[in-house]
């Protein structure tokens, strides 16, 4: 029995010596200090229950204040009577109101400026009719005289010159104002006229008469090339082969 105690007493003091041990390893690494062992001291203090316990009182207690604050608040909230709701109504609708208005001044805004595109549009759309109306009726006048017999005959007079020759026969042409071809023609210059001539004649004759005005008058050679791009672009008419 004596032996028993004896071992019972060295695991005692062993076992107290390595908790002493432990605690110290804890405080010389840093683990451990006095305020630690005062959160683990209240932290196994209490058992769970009592510490559950504590916590639904805690809850109770934070909905009862919640409960009072609104009760406060709503004792302070004076009460709405039934003229203060009409006339909250009559507010609301008011509002309403106005943002109805508006809108449709908006749609007005916007109706008036489609109105007025379209009118344009439709301007725009009847003058582009007069336009290709006249375009055509002035095509057709300029191929009608560009065809005529008479035309044609100078046109191949022009062609059968020399190129020198050629070039100042419609040299002078370019100074005649009216175009000498009729009340009813409508070429009103001399530079129509010419360039009707050179539009119209054959590429190998044209090119001749256009180098011969080139030496003489570089600049009236340009202003001839031009004007030929611009009207075989509107008004060409088919060439007539030379005889």
């Amino acid at each position: 029995m004596k032996r028993v105690w004896t071992i019972i007493s060295v695991l005692a003091v062993a076992n107290l010596l390595a908790l002493g041990g432990f605690v110290g390893w804890l405080k010389s690494s840093g683990r451990l200090d006095k305020d630690r062992m005062v959160r683990l001291r209240e932290l196994f203090g209490p058992t769970i229950a009592e510490e559950k316990a504590h916590r639904d009182e805690a809850d109770a207690k934070s909905a009862q204040e919640l409960r009072k604050a609104e009760e406060d608040l709503k004792s302070l909230r004076p009460p709405i009577n039934a003229a203060d709701r009409l006339e909250l109504s009559a507010q609301g609708e008011e509002v309403r109101r106005q943002q109805l208005a508006s809108l449709e001044k908006q749609v007005d805004l916007l109706r008036a400026s489609l109105a007025r595109d379209a009118a344009e549009v439709a301007r725009n759309r009847d003058q582009l009719t007069l336009d290709q109306s006249a375009f055509e009726a002035m095509r057709k006048r300029i191929l009608e005289q560009e065809g005529s017999a008479q035309f044609k005959k100078t046109l191949s007079t022009l062609q059968d010159l020399k190129a020198d020759q050629a070039k100042k026969a419609l040299k002078e042409m370019i100074a005649m104002t009216p175009a000498p071809t009729g009340s009813a023609s409508t070429i009103h210059s001399g530079f129509d006229l010419v360039v009707s001539y050179l539009n119209s004649m054959d590429g190998r004759s044209r090119v001749k008469i256009v180098n011969e005005f080139i030496q003489d008058d570089p600049k009236l050679a340009a202003d001839l090339l031009e004007r030929l791009r611009t009207r075989g672009l509107a008004f060409r008419a088919p060439e007539v082969p030379a005889k």
